[in-house]
């Protein structure tokens, strides 16, 4: 049975930000920036926040009814994602223990490993518990994948969790570089996807 995708709108950014705050709540990514104040609670907030400003643009996709949700970003975005991390900031200093000092330098170096030439960038990706399994981050993975193929251009990630790199292999992805964040922080691997 084919997963239906759709854009999220923005009345189901708050449902679709709690699957992520759950989804998150272990990802070294946020656990190492966030330090005493990760939280699930936290981790939605961020991402209601984020995917506030990303759905307007058409880059948050929802598989069936919240089964799942991606943020694919596409080339060119470069301003509108500096706007809308300049807008995020102070609400990240406030839910970190550092002022957001360690968020901001993680995220310079990961910019720092992103590939020079245009790409689609997968954001983010979770699926719901009880979902997992049966196809759903695979569909969000293609649906994006599609517009690379469609643009010749490649697709980019990066994780923090392991597990995850063996799953996007299996999706078409490699791991062109890894390593640790600089200053103590998670190890990262970094995954491209050639049309």
């Amino acid at each position: 049975m084919p997963i239906d995708i759709k854009p999220a709108t923005f009345e189901r950014v708050p449902d679709l930000a709690r699957l992520l705050g759950r989804a998150f709540e272990d990802d070294p990514m946020f656990l190492w920036p966030l330090g005493s104040q990760a939280s699930v609670e936290r981790i939605t907030g961020f991402f209601r926040a984020f995917d506030e400003r990303l759905s307007p643009f058409g880059w948050l996709w929802e598989a069936g009814d919240g089964a799942g949700v991606a943020g694919w970003v596409p080339p060119g975005s470069d301003a509108e994602m500096m706007e809308i991390d300049r807008e995020l900031r102070p609400q990240v200093a406030a839910y970190t223990d550092d002022g957001g000092k360690k968020y901001e330098a993680m995220w310079e170096w990961i910019a720092a490993n992103f590939p020079d030439e245009p790409f689609w960038y997968l954001d983010h990706i979770a699926v719901e518990a009880e979902h997992r399994g049966g196809g759903v981050g695979t569909a969000l993975i293609r649906h994006g994948l599609a517009f690379a193929d469609r643009d010749g251009v490649p697709a980019f990630l990066e994780t923090g969790r392991p597990e995850n790199v063996a799953y996007y292999e299996r999706r078409g992805f490699r791991t062109i570089s890894d390593a640790n964040v600089p200053g103590g922080g998670p190890h990262i691997w970094f995954m491209r996807y050639d049309p």
